[in-house]
């Protein structure tokens, strides 16, 4: 597996950070100098379907591209600058300039990176002007800060990590030294990098399987005269939007029954598909074009045969709605449920531990009612539930949410914690309070 990473910096520290990958026989560097910050949008924009990660050669370059939405932590990063990365700067000075430095400025580096490097070494004699700081700050700030401490001696010589800095105090015939991150700190982003990369590419490959059925018709609908033929013209329409979603998605289209269709493709296919348009598109587009209601799973799985048995878990969780419904359902058996234009709400069965589990099965429970649960009072923000809550998210009579909550009572996953009044003349609503 070869990962393509970008490197973007000034060329000289693209030079260096070159030198360390040749280290790593699986990595293809491509390179991509700028004389100034603005131009790394244009590197991006051009280049980004390129590579699979982005190494930057410092934090500015890095926080004014993060700063500018052109990319996100998961998939760029910098060498960290630590309080031993000053030394060569240091030491350069001192034998370019000739004398004994007794002072200096030094930007980005925090202080007590400075005080950690030099607590083992004798540099009383030595005073350091500071200015750290974090994300991205323009050149004539810096440029101006150390400057300003030359000018008043109160700096022999400036101390930059900014190439573009280091540049314009040259011209302005200020000595100054660049900051640069030593090999085993790029070394440690390369490895971040293709960590990273490699999970990604893993992760993309595993296999996606979407699953589309139709809701069936009320009763008195279905007996109605040519419901039949009416019925199988709708799903002709509704396999041609399907044809359109598995070319996008660069899968296969399988009718695996009356009204349920498979598409099978990729994880990284899907989400590259879902980045111009979204399952919400596809239900409406269906409504629309059809007047079918579908509700729509998507399982997630190493292998078909494990992608399989979620897409069935997540049609199976969105037949208990009776309306449409986006039903997924990852490598990790979490579940999310979507309702197309609502708010997405996740669960997890394993969250709740080896032991509910075990509780859940002796009693007969399905561990998913209680998970369910647990994901609504937090989204909600309430620390109790009455029977008349569970039966609006279950969408059932309140029989069966007093049903469902004595089954979690008796078990111990909830304890009565008050009573409400119903609203009418009937008994007060009891009050439950998750378990600790």
């Amino acid at each position: 597996m070869t990962i393509q990473i970008g490197i973007i910096g000034p060329i000289d520290s693209i030079e260096r950070i070159e030198f360390v990958a040749e280290s790593f026989h699986d990595v293809v560097v491509k390179s991509f100098s700028y004389n100034d910050v603005q131009e790394i949008a244009s590197i991006i924009e051009t280049h980004g379907q390129a590579v699979d990660q982005w190494f930057f050669s410092g934090q500015s370059p890095y926080h004014f591209a993060h700063s500018q939405g052109l990319i996100t932590e998961e998939h760029a990063a910098y060498p960290p600058l630590h309080g031993t990365s000053f030394f060569g700067a240091l030491l350069e000075a001192q034998y370019q300039e000739e004398k004994l430095i007794r002072s200096a400025s030094i930007d980005t580096i925090v202080p007590k990176e400075i005080e950690g490097a030099t607590q083992f070494h004798d540099f009383k004699n030595i005073t350091f002007s500071t200015y750290p700081y974090e994300g991205y700050l323009e050149v004539e700030e810096l440029v101006s800060f150390h400057r300003t401490r030359f000018l008043n001696k109160e700096a022999d010589v400036a101390l930059t990590c900014i190439h573009a800095v280091q540049q314009k105090l040259q011209a302005q015939g200020i000595p100054c030294y660049r900051v640069v991150p030593t090999n085993i700190a790029i070394q440690m982003v390369f490895r971040l990098l293709i960590g990273r990369a490699k999970s990604e590419k893993y992760r993309n490959a595993q296999i996606a399987i979407i699953g589309c059925e139709t809701i069936a018709p009320s009763m008195s609908i279905q007996h109605e005269p040519q419901h039949s033929f009416t019925q199988k013209e709708k799903e002709l329409d509704l396999q041609k939007i399907l044809l359109q979603m598995t070319r996008a998605v660069q899968g296969s289209l399988v009718k695996m029954g009356d009204g349920l269709f498979f598409i099978f493709s990729t994880r990284g296919e899907l989400e590259r598909s879902q980045e111009t348009s979204s399952f919400d598109d596809t239900v409406n587009h269906i409504a629309l074009d059809t007047g079918l209601q579908v509700r729509m799973g998507l399982g997630v799985g190493a292998t078909v045969t494990e992608a399989e048995d979620h897409v069935r878990l997540a049609l199976q969780h969105a037949r208990r709605y009776e309306h449409s419904m986006i039903v997924s359902v990852n490598e990790d058996k979490e579940i999310q449920e979507h309702v197309p234009g609502e708010q997405s709400m996740s669960f997890s069965v394993r969250s709740l531990g080896e032991e509910w589990m075990k509780r859940f099965k002796e009693a007969g429970i399905s561990p998913a009612i209680a998970s369910r649960i647990r994901a609504w009072m937090k989204r909600y923000d309430k620390d109790t539930i009455s029977t008349h809550d569970i039966a609006t998210w279950l969408q059932s009579t309140e029989r069966n949410g007093r049903r469902v909550m004595a089954e979690l009572e008796s078990i111990g996953f909830v304890t009565i914690c008050g009573e409400e009044q119903s609203g009418g003349r009937g008994r007060p609503r009891k009050l439950y309070r998750l378990s600790e």
